[in-house]
């Protein structure tokens, strides 16, 4: 009984360190952003559907839900190919949170030009923040679930007291 007991606390122990998340999966995550904001610059929905899993649930600012990577792919070469062909969008801060080692949320902040939606009598870029889980499927991170906010104008009150582990850079 001890032997067995014994195998069964080096298993669990070994499959514990095999699927430990490295280094480079933490470096993998944290480029997310970048990859998004590279893919964006290129104004290819194509390429930037190449970031999302097959099954992918993607929810914009605007509140619209696309399930899968055609759908989000046809949304976005509709979208980059018309409004946002000449916009650019800038990644500004980011966050991950490691759920499992395959499995992380990553937060980050973006601001966008060149949309036609920024300020009209500043041109002041929109921004916003994203919610995404990130999963790993065999050596590639892929965003699996994404949540898209635009950033409310003005300070909130509520938030008083209240640091947010990212926040949006004053406006100059």
């Amino acid at each position: 009984m001890k032997k067995l007991l014994l195998c069964f606390f080096l298993m669990v122990t070994v499959s514990k360190c095999a699927a430990a998340q490295t280094k480079a999966d933490e470096a993998a995550v944290q480029q997310i952003p970048n990859a998004f904001v590279t893919a964006w610059a290129t104004h290819n929905g194509h390429q930037l559907a190449k970031l999302m899993s097959d099954d992918v649930d993607f929810v914009n600012v605007g509140g619209d839900w696309m399930h899968g990577r055609p759908d989000f792919e046809l949304y976005h070469t509709r979208l980059l190919a018309g409004p946002f062909k000449a916009s650019t969008l800038t990644a500004l801060d980011a966050a991950v949170h490691f759920i499992r080692p395959d499995l992380a949320v990553l937060h980050w902040t973006w601001s966008i030009k060149g949309d036609g939606e920024e300020d009209p009598k500043t041109h002041v870029p929109r921004r916003g923040i994203f919610t995404m889980l990130v999963e790993k499927r065999g050596d590639a991170w892929l965003i699996a679930v994404a949540q898209n906010t635009n950033e409310m104008p003005g300070p909130n009150p509520e938030l008083d007291g209240i640091k947010p582990p990212i926040a949006f850079p004053p406006t100059r």
